[in-house]
């Protein structure tokens, strides 16, 4: 029996963490459609051709994933009607939340098993020191690409170092260092998991293509400037790249240079990116990026103070009639403040006032109140104090003794939840 108890005590707590987990983020699913849209909206209007304000948009996506716990979805009217009805559905349809996670994890194992596989790819190939620094040589006809991020790689395939000139090698493997150097390659494995967490929103996964550019673009621009090449020359060396990597494989389908991604389908695009470049200030693009830096922070900040605590202490007090089948009563409101208080050992009932209330409610069975404790959000999780009233007493006081469950390591686990 005692084994027993313990199972069904952990099946009961994950399913408690699943539910209060999902009901998060599902709200920041929903929210995360919004910022998409203004996103999407801003870097194809106003901001089409400010190639460092549209890239640092995608920044607005970092404060998405800790919005679920906002006090505007539980005691706001409209915040309730739009973003709470999830939380109903997943109370009473556990399955969901397992279905949502189990969403998450293949989608995790996915993309894991797709960079571990090109990872071991890489670690096959042969080294060769070229600048000062390490590339990877491969002899398929890929763009060239740089991958980790703690240990960055950067791979050339052989057929650019035979053809091209020492200026051009020097330009291709500055850009590569340009994109470990801005910090591309963390970039791109937060939007991974930005978007294996909110793997409900499909616009996530579109959108790696758009976010994908607006980093190669600022990365462009900044290469140019440091290279000091015109923009002419780097679309003509662009231009040269494709047409080798054509010949070399009929099956090369003209990914864009340096990308090193699939998603780049149309180099023209990219060519006509470049065609727009001029020179910019560094102390600008600097200043764009500590400001986008200041403003994330800023609201993760704000969204924090406006945001539940991990526990919220309950100081409602409650109380209801049971008749070993069925709750005969149930209330809570400040009349109960009145008449009951407690602490650490025990419970105070003003008996008179206690009865009364108890007549006038009808309340059959036994008298259960319930108080203290907390919970983890409006609704969702958190635990309690009991004790059993027992009519008869002629004190004017009960003093009701009672356990308090704070010790308990299940709910010191629920607490750190």
């Amino acid at each position: 029996m005692m084994v027993q108890e313990i199972w069904n005590s952990g099946i009961s707590f994950l399913n408690l963490a699943a539910i209060y987990y999902v009901i998060q983020i599902l709200k920041c699913v929903q929210i995360s459609f919004v910022i998409f849209a203004f996103v999407f909206l801003l870097r194809k209007t106003l901001l089409k051709n400010k190639v460092f304000l549209k890239g640092t948009l995608w920044s607005l996506f970092l404060p998405v994933l800790f919005v679920g716990k906002i006090k505007f979805f539980y005691e706001n009217t409209i915040g309730a009607i739009l973003f709470s009805w999830w939380t109903e559905i997943c109370k009473i349809h556990v399955w969901i939340n397992w279905i949502y996670l189990c969403g998450v994890f293949v989608y995790a194992a996915r993309l894991i098993y797709k960079k571990r596989k090109l990872k071991k790819l890489v670690a096959g190939m042969e080294k060769r020191e070229a600048w000062g620094t390490c590339i990877y040589v491969t002899k398929m006809p890929v763009t060239p690409f740089t991958i980790g991020i703690f240990r960055p790689r950067i791979i050339m395939p052989e057929v650019i170092l035979k053809e091209y000139s020492q200026k051009d090698l020097q330009t291709i493997l500055l850009h590569e260092k340009t994109h470990i150097q801005l910090g591309h390659l963390l970039f791109y494995f937060l939007w991974d998991i930005l978007r294996v967490i909110l793997w409900l929103n499909p616009f996530l996964t579109i959108g790696t293509r758009y976010f994908r550019e607006d980093m190669e673009e600022i990365c462009d621009f900044v290469t140019i400037q440091r290279s000091q090449r015109k923009a002419y020359t780097y679309g003509q060396l662009l231009l040269k790249s494709m047409r080798i990597l054509q010949a070399e494989s009929e099956n090369f389908n003209m990914y864009a240079t340096f990308a090193g991604d699939k998603e780049y389908q149309n180099i023209r695009e990219r060519v006509t990116r470049i065609a727009r470049y001029k020179p910019y200030r560094r102390l600008a693009a600097v200043s764009t990026l500590i400001a986008a830096a200041l403003c994330i922070a800023a609201t993760g900040i704000w969204i924090n103070n406006i945001s539940y605590d991990r526990n919220i202490a309950n100081d409602a007090i409650s109380t209801h009639g049971f008749d070993g089948k069925n709750v005969t009563f149930y209330n809570t409101n400040d009349e109960l403040q009145q008449m009951i208080s407690y602490d650490d050992n025990f419970v105070y009932v003003d008996r008179e006032a206690f009865e009364n209330y108890l007549q006038e409610n009808n309340a059959k069975g036994d008298i259960i109140i319930v108080f203290g404790g907390f919970y983890k959000l409006p609704g969702v999780g958190g635990i309690g104090c009991h004790c059993y009233y027992e009519f008869g007493s002629k004190e004017q006081v009960v003093k009701i003794p009672y356990e308090n469950p704070i010790n308990d390591w299940r709910v010191k686990l629920l607490k750190m939840l």
